[in-house]
């Protein structure tokens, strides 16, 4: 009888413990400023028309024409995306992330975020576990993924916006949905930074 209770007490704290990892998780979601998010294939409503798939390179990494390579300096790359009129995102991604996957076989596909990244962004794609080396935007140099480190990058994708004097205003710290993505794309793209947070941001616009 003893052993019966000490067992049901058991299943009982499992699933407690279990509810509690999932609450959590939520909560750190929106305290970062962003919702959660699930998997396209698990999202109502019809499918849009996609534009055509990317490329998978052979090191498991995805491949856009709009992306840029980087110059192995970062205050290089935030100095050649005001060149150009635009604004430098460091995405952070690795071989084998099932939402890096999400993001590039999926929501970079549809043509109003490709539109929005692809002409306001430059975009440089960095690897989490990559070891070429790269000098921060305060003049040290190391492997990317020590980088990744000193960068406080916990997980894949992550997405950095730097301005031209290598400052971040914006991160995106895992995945989100598309319309949630892009609005965030706006935010650090107009300079919305200056005025709000990213969670009001999103909060005004019933995306939070």
């Amino acid at each position: 009888m003893e052993k019966s209770r000490q067992s049901l007490l058991m299943g009982v704290g499992i699933v407690v413990a279990t509810v509690a990892v999932i609450v959590g998780a939520i909560f750190v979601s929106h305290q970062q400023g962003f919702p959660t998010a699930q998997l396209a294939g698990q999202q109502a409503g019809a499918e849009p028309d996609l534009l055509p798939m990317p490329t998978l390179g052979d090191d498991g990494m995805w491949i856009e024409a709009w992306e840029h390579p980087s110059s192995g300096d970062l205050a290089r790359d935030a100095q050649l995306a005001a060149a150009e009129g635009k604004l430098l995102a460091v995405f952070w991604e690795r071989a084998g992330c099932p939402y890096c996957l999400q993001l590039h076989t999926h929501d970079f596909r549809l043509l109003s975020l490709y539109k929005y990244v692809s002409q306001r962004f430059y975009v440089v794609r960095l690897d989490f576990y990559g070891t070429k080396p790269i000098r921060d935007i305060d003049g040290v140099s190391a492997g990317e993924h020590e980088l990744a480190l000193r960068h406080r990058v916990q997980g894949t994708p992550t997405m950095e916006f730097r301005t031209a004097d290598g400052k971040e205003v914006l991160r995106i710290p895992g995945y989100v949905e598309p319309r949630v993505m892009e609005s965030a794309f706006e935010f650090a793209y107009t300079g919305a930074y200056r005025q709000t947070k990213i969670n009001d941001w999103l909060r005004e616009r019933d995306l939070l």
